[in-house]
């Protein structure tokens, strides 16, 4: 339900607020009041009520006028870059990644956070509790369309995690455009639950009343953020509002000051007053990352890489990006999934999937220029804490009961491997089948199932089940009875910086780089004894 701050009235706390602020926007102006053109600043929906408050402020003290130009975040980007004119935008993710990557952007900070809740009419009269309750017949839902709306995206995400996609969509009356739409339709009775940001829940808190989405179906960092060359990285889990300072301004001195007001901590009470959740400890975003790579004389990196290999290869990329200012973008999946984009696109500058399997395909069809190997995959069996099925062996992931989850071989090296593994051991594939509870994409997905307790043990990665000290347990396959996967690093023939490529595996293989992996538990050398996947 709403948080009980929320049935408070705003505006008193609001104006509560003014006294402190207007100091703050005060020693923010500086001599802002000698530019007499006003800063143009482009604001998507969900931001624009205090946004209004905030530039109300700014205005009362500084005597800098703030003009606001409305829109959703996607029409106002395709706005500042067609029109080449305005001073700041704020948006909430992806957009940020989008407007650098466009050269947009020169700067920016994260002002808030907004996280997707279920609206209902007030008092919650069809008692819904969860995103499970939204499958239940009867139940009428509207939802954001995911081509124009970041909880569109999100909502596919969460619906296929809780296995719920076709069920929901039975009930589904209508997509809507924008979060607004959504939660009006909700309040005029013509739906029972839409799922929109907590602020668009919260301007309607007088008829809505908000709904938690269950923890399990969340997005999750771990298997949840991608990096496309749209939008660059992509952190579902958490989705900042953040504000940009143009290229296009034609008085950065001023726009960059009302810009740091914005993200000022005394501003944010406003961002709270009006139902936005906290802002990342990470508030200046700094320069743009095209800017950083042109200083340092390197165009960015892309990486198609193995899903297993996120923590590390996240920790990996960010040090290398503050070492040379050469960013790299990452492209998350499953190994398997991964060669026929290669194929298709004919662009990227690194591979690195979860086996040299995949490289040696590649190599196959002339898409790889170089190769270094890099580290070792150890698959375990993950159980829960406590191991409440007492699993003990391969043989008992076929015994009567048990929920066993098991990457695709089509789609990742670990569901690949898996096969292999119970080949060698004599263990029937019928009987696997028989058992089998989740099919992933990715092995992260495998820990995330065994995390919810929706299954009682599944074969991942080492590296992997170690990200799960609370909640998991390890038993060991043997080595006799185990293979192991060889991880390497692609340079590509179709790579656009084959100098920043190689720099980049220059790093991965030093001390530095394997430290990080080190670090993240993924082995760099390979186990004593047993046979090693080929």
């Amino acid at each position: 339900m709403i948080p009980r701050d929320w049935r408070l009235g705003s505006g008193a706390r609001i104006r509560m607020l003014c006294l402190g602020l207007c100091t703050a926007a005060a020693a923010l102006s500086g001599c802002a009041g000698e530019e007499s053109e006003a800063i143009h600043c482009y604001v998507g929906g969900t931001m624009r009520p205090a946004m209004e408050e905030l530039v109300r402020l700014y205005e009362a003290e500084t005597g800098v006028r703030v003009e606001l130009d409305y829109g959703d975040s996607g029409s106002n980007m395709i706005k500042a870059e067609t029109t080449g004119r305005g001073d700041l935008c704020v948006a909430h993710d992806p957009f940020h990644g989008a407007m650098q990557n466009r050269g947009l952007s020169t700067e920016a900070w994260a002002v808030a956070t907004v996280t997707p809740m279920i609206a209902v009419q007030k008092g919650n009269p069809k008692q819904i509790q969860g995103l499970k309750d939204l499958a239940k017949p009867g139940i009428r839902v509207i939802l954001t369309d995911p081509m124009y709306s970041t909880v569109g995206h999100i909502n596919t995400v969460m619906f296929r995690r809780a296995d719920l996609a076709e069920a929901i969509a039975k009930n589904v009356v209508t997509h809507t455009r924008q979060g607004g739409e959504a939660a009006n339709a909700v309040t005029i009775g013509n739906a029972d639950a839409a799922i929109v940001w907590n602020a668009v829940i919260f301007l309607r808190r007088e008829k809505l009343d908000a709904v938690d989405i269950e923890a399990p179906y969340r997005p999750d960092p771990k298997v949840d953020a991608v990096t496309s060359a749209t939008f660059g990285h992509i952190d579902m889990s958490r989705m900042r509002v953040t504000i940009d300072l143009l290229k296009s301004s034609r008085q950065p001195e001023a726009a960059r000051r009302f810009g740091e007001f914005v993200a000022s901590a005394r501003a944010w009470t406003v961002w709270q007053a009006f139902g936005f959740s906290p802002p990342p400890e990470e508030r200046h975003l700094g320069p743009a990352a095209e800017s950083r790579a042109g200083a340092a004389g390197g165009k960015p990196l892309f990486i198609y890489c193995g899903a297993g290999l996120r923590p590390a290869i996240d920790d990996v990329a960010s040090t290398f990006t503050a070492k040379t200012g050469i960013t790299v973008e990452r492209d998350y999946a499953g190994s398997g999934m991964q060669i026929p984009r290669i194929r298709l696109t004919k662009r990227g500058d690194l591979f690195m999937p979860g086996d040299v399997w995949y490289i040696e395909l590649a190599e196959k069809d002339g898409l790889v220029e170089s190769k270094s190997m890099v580290c070792y995959f150890v698959p375990v069996i993950m159980v829960p804490k406590g191991n409440p099925k007492k699993v003990q062996s391969l043989k008992d992931l076929v015994g009567p009961g048990i929920r066993l989850g098991l990457g695709n071989p089509k789609s990742c090296q670990v569901g690949r491997l898996s096969e292999k593994i119970f080949a060698k051991n004599g263990i029937d594939a019928d009987a696997v089948a028989k058992n089998l509870a989740f099919s992933s994409t990715t092995v992260n997905e495998l820990g995330l199932q065994i995390k919810a307790g929706a299954l009682d043990a599944a074969i991942v990665w080492d590296a992997v089940a170690a990200q799960y000290p609370d909640c998991a347990e390890v038993v060991a396959i043997p080595l006799e009875q185990n293979e192991i996967s060889r991880v390497a690093v692609a340079v590509l023939k179709s790579s656009a910086n084959p100098g920043g490529a190689a720099e980049f595996v220059k790093f991965l293989l030093g001390d530095e780089g394997q430290a990080l992996f080190k670090k993240h538990h993924y082995r760099t050398a390979p186990p004593q004894q047993g046979p090693v996947e080929r």
